[in-house]
């Protein structure tokens, strides 16, 4: 990416500290300050002021960030990074200066508070998240890229979606199989592979539960690409499926469809979250739907805005959201359908092409 995209993504910033009386701002978060200058390793922190902007990391990251780093000038030093800002002066006495309080810990702020006790330190919640949240062509290119590998090795995976299937094997092929094709540090997020009374747990971890006859099954996992996250789920039953099974399927799914239909640029996202899950309330299963909607995803899996009933978001243009729905009952076991869609003034485009048809494994 070249270094005009970071240089605006650093002028939205400025627009936005300049709004709350900013003259800069420490950026510790590591994803933050991927967006804000390529970065890709795993220790720096950033200064933005209204006429520079400072990169800081130690020696080992000498050569990466000549190679990676745009727009801002690079400072190698091994010493902490808040008493390099000291150190070197970037701030004056007064000075209004942001940070980020989800971003850091609390023995952090209590460090930046002694170091730098001459600045005046303004505290903000996800100010750089919210500029991120609008998605420019480039990053939905690669979020683009991340789910068509997210396809395809869902694709290749499949097959072994079989009666007798261990639950971390199918969960083990998926990730190194996004690390093949995508990013090959890591797939997206650690797939969740869950069979039976194991599909009725949102977040489960896979294990060594074989896949059994008349379960319900979720597989919930996405690859990475650039940096950029993708999130599909897909669930499935097998060979004596119950009636009750199917009836949740369906209606999951047709949640799920409906909600995407009111997707466009301008409508508050509690909305979108209400028609999905008044469907499933109106169906008999409101309580077993215990989460939001969906969420923003971009270099981090889990962004804003969100859908869900305490929303206060509303969607605009570019951002690219996931829609999953899902009904978990105990004795039955769960289902989850899930796309990631790019928001635009019309409507929205579901990025996913794997069928989300009733499919039934022998």
């Amino acid at each position: 990416m070249s270094e005009k995209y970071f240089l605006k993504r650093i002028e939205k910033l400025r627009n936005k500290l300049a709004e709350i009386g900013g003259e800069g701002m420490i950026v510790n978060s590591l994803p933050h300050i991927r967006y804000l200058c390529g970065f890709t390793g795993s220790s720096a922190t950033m200064v933005v002021l209204s006429n520079s902007v400072h990169f800081i990391t130690d020696g080992r990251y000498v050569f990466q960030s000549k190679s990676e780093v745009r727009g801002a000038e690079i400072i190698i030093d091994s010493k902490p990074h808040v008493e390099v800002i000291k150190d070197k002066k970037l701030f004056s006495s007064g000075q209004k200066i942001a940070f980020d309080s989800s971003a850091i810990s609390h023995s952090a702020f209590l460090d930046i508070s002694k170091q730098l006790s001459f600045v005046s330190l303004i505290e903000t919640t996800s100010i750089i998240e919210k500029i991120a949240a609008v998605k420019d062509r480039d990053e939905i290119e690669a979020i683009k890229t991340a789910v068509e590998i997210t396809d395809f090795v869902f694709g290749e995976v499949f097959p072994m979606v079989r009666i007798g299937t261990q639950e971390k094997e199918i969960s083990t092929k998926l990730s190194y199989l996004y690390r093949l094709h995508g990013d090959a540090d890591s797939d997206a997020f650690a797939a969740i592979v869950g069979a039976g009374p194991n599909s009725a747990k949102p977040h489960h971890k896979p294990t060594d539960r074989k896949i059994g006859q008349g379960e319900l099954i979720v597989i919930d996992s996405g690859a990475k690409f650039a940096g950029y996250h993708a999130d599909m789920t897909r669930s499935f039953a097998t060979k004596g499926f119950s009636e009750q099974q199917k009836e949740i399927y369906d209606i999951v799914l047709r949640a799920q469809v409906e909600s995407i239909k009111q997707i466009k640029s301008g409508v508050p996202c509690v909305k979108i979250d209400s028609v999905a899950r008044d469907i499933i309330s109106q169906e008999g299963y409101g309580k077993y739907f215990d989460h939001g909607l969906g969420h923003s995803i971009g270099l981090q899996i889990h962004e804003n805005p969100r859908f869900s009933k305490v929303s206060k978001d509303i969607l605009q243009s570019g951002n690219v959201m996931t829609v999953e729905p899902g009904v978990y009952v105990d004795s039955v076991g769960g289902v989850r359908i899930e796309d990631d869609v790019v928001v635009t003034n019309e409507g929205c485009e579901i990025l996913n092409k794997t069928p989300k048809d009733f499919t039934v494994i022998s």
